[in-house]
């Protein structure tokens, strides 16, 4: 079979890198054209509604089935397709392989008839990624208040969770841009605020804070949860008893004694559970250290802050841990001011006491550190 016929030639070692792009870019190129064949019968087959004859609801779904493409990307065929008899310059450029799929895909999302050309000669002139940037930016202009479509994103706003294998649960918030940038600007500032305390109590640069963390976008989750934590901590006189909202931290009290030893795998740990949903021993017995927005309930169904073990610190405790610790963070080279646990050295499940002489001010990071960092 010759080459023209859609036989595959293999690649032997010794072939110039020159022959090597020319070959690469002459079929990107035909592969671009036959494309925008492809996607010029699948207009046409869309139109006449020839899917419907075989029971399926879409020609997306046709596609899918009879063609193996995916439905998302059986879908953004069907749209491109639609979008391309409006835009015949586009469409030209394409058909002679001059554009790739990818590009003219990018611009139907924002292409009209009287901006085509400008379109086509933009794309000729960019990278894949760069034309994608410049249409993402367009297409935010158009999606707000001159398309009227200010008030559906309101509506719209929603925040979504979906807990995952490993301990994770995806926090997914879809919001209108100017609260999206709020809460972007909020993150921004806490989590700015945490390195350079960080960096001034370490005497490390801002760089090395950072890495040490687990990178820029682990910091900001920090700044997140701290907000969070901020949040409950100033909330009602219901706060000082460990009682907010709708975290509850569940566990029998004597598991919480074992979890050290269980958690090397030498005993059976029971089960913790924050909110009903199942959480580490290690990430329990932090919980139950002293984080005032939980309740931590034995196996009786009492309160464990109840009696003189109690785990929660009083307001007249907490204020001398400050004074002691001079209201930052003790763990070597730290220093952190804000945000700040009460940590219990001999934990009270192991018959520790709730009193100045068994507590130490730690950062939520380095409280993370002690409990499931091994330290």
């Amino acid at each position: 079979m010759s080459r023209g016929e859609g036989s595959t030639e293999a690649v032997e070692g010794d072939v110039p890198l020159d022959r090597l792009e020319l070959e690469i870019m002459s079929w990107s190129g035909n592969l671009a054209a036959a494309t925008a064949r492809l996607l010029g019968w699948i207009g046409d087959y869309d139109r006449r509604e020839g899917w419907k004859v075989w029971g399926v609801q879409s020609c997306s779904q046709w596609l899918s089935w009879k063609c193996g493409d995916s439905l998302h990307t059986a879908r953004e065929k069907v749209r491109v397709a639609r979008a391309l008899p409006a835009l015949p310059i586009t469409a030209a450029a394409f058909t002679r392989g001059e554009l790739s799929y990818s590009k003219v895909r990018a611009i139907t999302r924002v292409a009209c008839a009287g901006d085509d050309a400008d379109w086509a000669e933009t794309a000729r002139h960019s990278t894949g990624a760069q034309l994608d940037r410049v249409v993402a930016g367009v297409k935010r202009v158009l999606d707000t208040d001159e398309t009227g479509d200010a008030r559906a994103a309101f509506e719209r706003r929603r925040i979504t969770t979906d807990d995952r294998d490993g301990g994770e649960t995806m926090v997914t918030a879809r919001l209108p841009h100017d609260m999206a940038e709020t809460v972007r600007a909020a993150i921004e500032v806490i989590a700015t605020r945490i390195i350079d305390e960080a960096a001034a109590g370490s005497g490390q640069s801002r760089r090395d804070v950072i890495a040490e963390r687990g990178g820029m976008a682990a910091v900001r989750a920090d700044a997140l949860v701290h907000m969070a934590e901020q949040a409950l901590a100033t909330g009602p006189a219901s706060a000082e008893r460990g009682d907010v909202g709708r975290l509850q931290l569940v566990v029998d009290t004597e598991t919480l004694a074992e979890i050290d030893t269980a958690a090397r795998g030498d005993a059976d740990t029971g089960e913790c559970t924050l909110s009903d949903r199942r959480i580490a021993p290690t990430v329990a017995r932090r919980w139950a250290c002293d984080i005032r927005a939980s309740v931590v309930i034995d196996h009786n169904g009492h309160g464990c802050d109840e009696g003189p073990q109690g785990r929660v610190l009083n307001r007249r405790l907490r204020r001398a841990l400050h004074r002691r610790d001079h209201g930052m963070c003790r763990f070597p080279g730290c220093g952190t001011t804000n945000w700040l646990h009460a940590h219990h050295i001999v934990h009270w499940a192991d018959g520790g006491s709730t009193d100045l002489a068994n507590l130490v001010s730690l950062c939520g990071f380095h409280h993370r550190q002690i409990h499931e960092g091994g330290w």
